[in-house]
């Protein structure tokens, strides 16, 4: 009788933990690398200065990104992970010639996230992403080619879905919203600067979606 009273004690520590097991807990470090692509809307406020006067042009239009951001976390508490979004990728405007342009970008920002499901396979997230962002734009269009150098701040707000496949793997789908606000530090047309009299800003505003590898190691 002691046997079987032992043996449906054990069964029932077993699955009790399984029961209780979380995705993310305290002392884990979370990994993810993935693929991203994204849509935007821009506004380009240009200010461009003769004889001391300055002239402000607003123009807008639209954007393509596409990425390859890198994420690691660790976790703090059960549901709550501090850690830092690591973004290079490309960025294209509507209006630009994907044969001239090859425009790239990088993302860098603080990023805390939170648990609002914390499964044993199955977690849902939310998080914030406080950084700044550098944008290279090179436009060989013949006659006239530009090479521009940005620079701002970004934020960003997301929300995403983790499946567990295994106890370190597992698949990522994220939604983002992104902002940017980006000043022209340096501009050059045809190799001469004209960064003296030409200046602006660039903001914009869209969503990203992004798939990734997670892996996680350790815990409590």
């Amino acid at each position: 009788m002691n046997k079987y009273i032992g043996l449906l004690i054990g069964l029932f520590a077993i699955t009790s933990t399984a029961a209780f097991a979380q995705y993310n807990e305290k002392g884990r470090i979370h990994l993810s690398i993935g693929g991203a692509a994204g849509v935007h809307a821009t506004e380009l406020e240009a200010k461009i200065t003769l004889l001391g006067v300055t002239f402000t042009e607003t123009s807008t239009d639209g954007a393509g990104t596409t990425s390859l951001p890198i994420q690691i976390g660790a976790a703090l508490a059960n549901r709550f992970t501090l850690g830092f979004l690591l973004e290079p990728g490309r960025y294209l405007p509507d209006s630009a010639d994907a044969d001239t342009q090859t425009n790239g970008f990088f993302h860098f920002a603080i990023e805390p996230k939170f648990y609002l499901i914390n499964g044993e396979r199955v977690a849902w997230t939310a998080s914030l992403q406080v950084g700044g962002i550098g944008l290279h734009i090179q436009d060989d269009t013949p006659g006239k080619v530009v090479d521009a150098r940005l620079s701002g701040t970004a934020f960003g707000i997301g929300t995403g879905f983790v499946y567990a496949l295994g106890d370190h793997v597992g698949l990522g789908f994220d939604l983002r919203y992104m902002t940017t606000n980006m000043e022209i530090r340096a501009i050059e047309v045809n190799d001469a600067s004209i960064t003296d009299f030409y200046g602006g800003t660039l903001r914009t505003a869209g969503v990203v979606a992004q798939l990734s590898l997670a892996f996680r190691f350790g815990g409590d």
